[in-house]
């Protein structure tokens, strides 16, 4: 990782203003595993619908691995960004992730069916992938209470070439030397 930030200058500086957090708590790691093996259960036992590629094999692999962590983020009411940690998340087909609600009920319970949703894994090796989509709600999933997101874009930052996946950009011919 440090190899390649040798050759990257600085773009563009932002700054974040932060307007409240809740404090330190402990990940309630026991009904983390449940709900990780709920939706692992749930993408098992769930049909599996055809239809556009947009998770390629190497992101569902990431996404189902069980030790990255991953989080859930979305506009709240208020109109500020909300973050809710979603370790037990898995790609349940190639255009869709799945994540039992059995665990931080209440946050997810709060983000509505309809609203722009982001998630983010990350591993602990230095490999993330950013994922956005429409969130389908909270639905039954192979018998299990799942929340459902229908991924429309995915984005790479990892070098060395950081970049939108999909939709996969244009290729621009280079003319001007």
């Amino acid at each position: 990782m440090f190899r390649y930030n040798a050759y990257f200058g600085i773009h563009t500086v932002y700054y974040l203003d932060l307007v409240a957090q809740t404090g330190k708590q402990a990940l309630p790691m026991n009904r983390i595993i449940f709900a990780a093996v709920q939706s692992m259960l749930a993408r098992g036992l769930a049909r599996k619908p055809g239809g556009v590629t947009v998770l390629n094999p190497w992101t569902r692999g990431f996404l189902n691995r069980l030790d990255n962590l991953k989080f859930l983020a979305y506009v709240d009411a208020d109109g500020y960004p909300a973050l809710i940690p979603a370790i037990q998340a898995q790609g349940l087909d190639a255009a869709h992730v799945l994540f039992s609600a059995s665990v931080y009920r209440d946050d997810l319970a709060a983000i509505p069916a309809g609203a722009s949703l982001a998630l983010f894994g990350m591993s602990l090796s230095m490999e993330d992938v950013l994922l956005r989509g429409s969130y389908r709600g909270i639905r039954r999933v192979g018998g299990v209470r799942a929340g459902v997101l229908e991924v429309d874009w995915v984005y790479n930052s990892m070098p060395p070439v950081p970049g939108q996946v999909y939709p996969q950009p244009e290729l621009k011919a280079i003319t001007d030397f």
